[in-house]
């Protein structure tokens, strides 16, 4: 069967679209160097999307392996880094972005998938990292107490076909 003029850049242009979405998972490093209390991330993936009212957005899906029970009233934080200054970008409650409800929780020894939709992409730049911290919330401390923390930086070509 002969092959047209037109198919191998079709081909191109799909590989275009799709080739950020296959090599999505990127390097990432826990925030605090010596570990963390609710287990360990085994892989992090980051795909552009738009938001609702048009401005870029990224989801990010954050895999791992919970090694203590992760509380449904844990709070996860999405946050910036640049130089200095931290952002924060989003915050959400933990059974909003995994399977959960208010009265179960992530048990210790289960794989877990958190689903971060709709964070706005502050831009590329190499200082820029991003942030996403598990928080524990209690009574006695005015702030969430951070449990799991992973820093990382998207990469540019990833995000690519959001500016078109």
């Amino acid at each position: 069967m002969a092959m047209s003029h037109v198919q191998p850049i079709l081909l191109i242009l799909a590989s275009l679209f799709f080739l950020p979405t296959l090599l999505s998972a990127i390097d990432f490093e826990y925030c605090a160097k010596n570990g963390n209390d609710y287990g360990t991330v085994t892989r992090i993936e980051v795909s552009p999307s738009v938001g609702s009212h048009g401005n870029p957005t990224i989801n990010i899906n954050l895999f791992g392996s919970a090694s203590k029970n992760i509380s449904p009233g844990t709070l996860v934080y999405v946050a910036f880094r640049s130089g200095d200054f931290t952002g924060l970008l989003k915050t959400f409650n933990l059974c909003d972005v995994s399977v959960c409800n208010t009265e179960s929780e992530i048990e210790a020894g289960t794989n877990f998938e958190l689903t971060l939709s709709d964070v706005l992409y502050v831009g590329f730049d190499e200082e820029i990292k991003y942030s996403v911290s598990l928080r524990q919330k209690t009574l006695e401390e005015e702030d969430p107490i951070i449990k799991m923390c992973v820093d990382f930086k998207v990469p540019a070509p990833a995000l690519a076909f959001v500016s078109m």
